[in-house]
């Protein structure tokens, strides 16, 4: 059986745009197919390799597969490695288990153009000190230092849809969309997709 990293991979050609996807084969799989559609080449970073096959099968000539863990020590050296074959001009990239700062250092170190970090609500809970007002509203501006180290340039904190007493996380389709507009926009800025607060609405 073909090794995904090692397989015959897609030509780049000269100035030719390539985003590294990571969590492609899952929540980030939609922006797969609309940077597919938009003939922009995506190297796509996923644990399966059987999944990342999937995938590139379904996006011929426009897909790089690079099954690795993002957690695992020398993820960094295989990143960088893969960013030697093919140059990265964006990134999207959402790993919950690794703390955004530390990945978007990781990431941007690589990537010669805007890094989309998507991090989950956990991010925006409020901590036991929030009382009265304060404690219903919140922005990305609230997280700590810690949260924004290296150059990640966009971060999206991952909220949730409420309309009345109704709510429910967005689908994968609604937050690949949010991350290709952020990764899309003309200055660095942070964003919020949908809310956080009243924190006691998150969906259960």
């Amino acid at each position: 059986m073909p090794d995904p990293n090692t397989s015959e991979r897609p030509v780049q050609r000269a100035g030719e745009a390539r985003v590294l996807i990571v969590g492609a084969t899952r929540i980030l799989r939609p922006a797969v197919a609309a940077l597919s559609e938009r003939a922009v080449s995506v190297t796509a970073v996923a644990r399966s390799a059987a999944d990342l096959r999937e995938l590139t099968d379904e996006h011929p000539g426009r897909v790089t597969p690079l099954a690795a863990d993002v957690t695992a020590q020398d993820f960094g050296s295989v990143l960088r490695g893969a960013a030697e074959r093919a140059p990265l001009t964006g990134a999207v990239v959402y790993a919950p288990a690794v703390p955004p700062g530390t990945l978007a250092e990781l990431v941007g170190s690589v990537v010669a153009g805007p890094v989309v970090v998507l991090a989950t609500s956990e991010r925006a809970a409020p901590d036991d000190s929030a009382t009265g007002a304060g404690a219903d509203t919140w922005s990305p501006n609230d997280l700590p230092a810690a949260a924004r180290s290296g150059p990640a340039s966009r971060l999206l904190v991952l909220g949730w849809h409420g309309e009345g007493q109704v709510t429910r996380w967005h689908t994968p389709h609604e937050i690949s969309a949010a991350a290709l507009a952020l990764l899309d926009a003309p200055a660095d800025r942070d964003t919020v997709l949908g809310t956080v607060r009243p924190w006691s609405s998150r969906p259960r």
